[in-house]
């Protein structure tokens, strides 16, 4: 492979996010891995790569020996269409640029949004090829950072909503025609072990109890013959886990798609969540969390340990912080809430978020 065919493969691979040494998977750096693969090529101590916006440097990447860097604050006044040295960098760069043999390129992003590149030599300079290299990447570092950014956005995003399907005890499972798994939401496979005993084999089959596996293929078959029906399945009637199956489109090709929700626990709330959240103390939180696990006021007392009396005086000072009129109202109040939601906590089960 040459040079230049391993750089531009690097570089895609970087704007996808994926990187082929799985040392810079799990890093989490598919740019980490192109920088690497560009200070080989071009035999660099130290290469840099910063993306600046307004002026300001947002991100930032380093491969090879310990190096400061420069004052990308005035990179500006580069051009986008040359390859600099260490002789005719802008002086306002820093003059740390004229100690060592340098190569730096920079590309616009955006209107007000450019990235640098940067490679440095601790001996002697660089040879003619090696800004050549640099060169021949300017053309398609900024259709490769613009859509690293669009998929890096849309990770995030995705993440989210994977924590807000989980708080929520909701996840979703794509199916093959075989009724394989092809894919699942993030941590729903640990969330259905752990809640209900339901793995994967090393198929890709949901282990299921013979009546549910029974279930799940007749309403596959079902799909097969008429997809334009809805199937309810339970995947655990033990520790609640249903399924809604169906065939949908997705992004314009049709996939066997489950919606499952499974049981979540409000006992498995960090107690200070709920406290933040409608302003309680720590016996009412705990009476919250008791009454919204199904329990009676004298259920929740042998449960707390409180005799009849705290119980009561607990509750009334519950449902009057909470604003509501009986257990039916603390129930629909918390289930309704954002507490589920809350940031991850620390070992301790607090929390950061501010609750209003």
């Amino acid at each position: 492979m040459s040079s230049e065919t391993q750089l531009l493969t690097a570089l895609m691979l970087a704007a996808m996010g994926q990187p082929a040494e799985p040392i810079f998977a799990e890093k989490g750096s598919a740019w980490d891995e192109f920088l690497t693969v560009l200070g080989d090529i071009t035999h660099a101590d130290t290469v840099q790569m910063h993306l600046i916006e307004n002026g300001q440097a947002v991100r930032h990447w380093q491969v090879g020996g310990d190096w400061a860097g420069m004052n990308l604050s005035e990179s500006g006044q580069m051009r986008t269409s040359r390859v600099y040295s260490q002789f005719d960098l802008p002086v306002s760069l820093g003059a740390e640029a004229t100690s060592c043999p340098l190569r730096a390129i920079r590309w616009r992003i955006d209107s007000d949004a450019w990235g640098v590149i940067l490679l440095r030599r601790c001996d002697e300079d660089f040879r003619a090829i090696d800004g050549q290299h640099l060169s021949n990447l300017l053309p398609y570092l900024a259709p490769a950072v613009q859509g690293w950014q669009r998929l890096d956005r849309a990770r995030t995003r995705a993440v989210l909503d994977h924590r807000i399907c989980a708080g929520l005890g909701a996840g979703w499972i794509l199916f093959a025609s075989s009724g394989q798994i092809a894919a699942m939401s993030s941590g729903l496979p640990e969330a259905l072990e752990d809640l209900a005993g339901i793995r994967l084999s090393a198929e890709g089959w949901l282990l299921l109890a013979a009546p549910q596996a029974k279930a799940l293929r007749e309403a596959l078959s079902a799909l097969a013959r008429d997809p334009t029906g809805a199937h309810i399945l339970w995947l655990s009637t033990a520790s609640p886990v249903q399924m809604v199956l169906s065939v949908e489109d997705c992004a314009g090709s049709s996939e066997l798609v489950g919606r499952v929700r499974y049981d979540v626990s409000v006992g498995s709330l960090p107690l200070p969540w709920v406290m933040s959240a409608f302003g309680l103390s720590r016996s009412e939180a705990r009476l919250a969390v008791a009454l919204c696990e199904g329990l009676s006021l004298a259920e929740a007392a042998d449960r707390l340990g409180w005799t009849r009396e705290t119980t009561r005086s607990n509750s009334k000072r519950l449902f009057a912080r909470m604003g509501v009129r009986g257990q039916a109202d603390v129930i629909r109040t918390l289930f309704k809430s954002v507490v589920w939601w809350c940031p991850d906590a620390d070992p301790e089960g607090s929390c950061d978020a501010p609750w209003g």
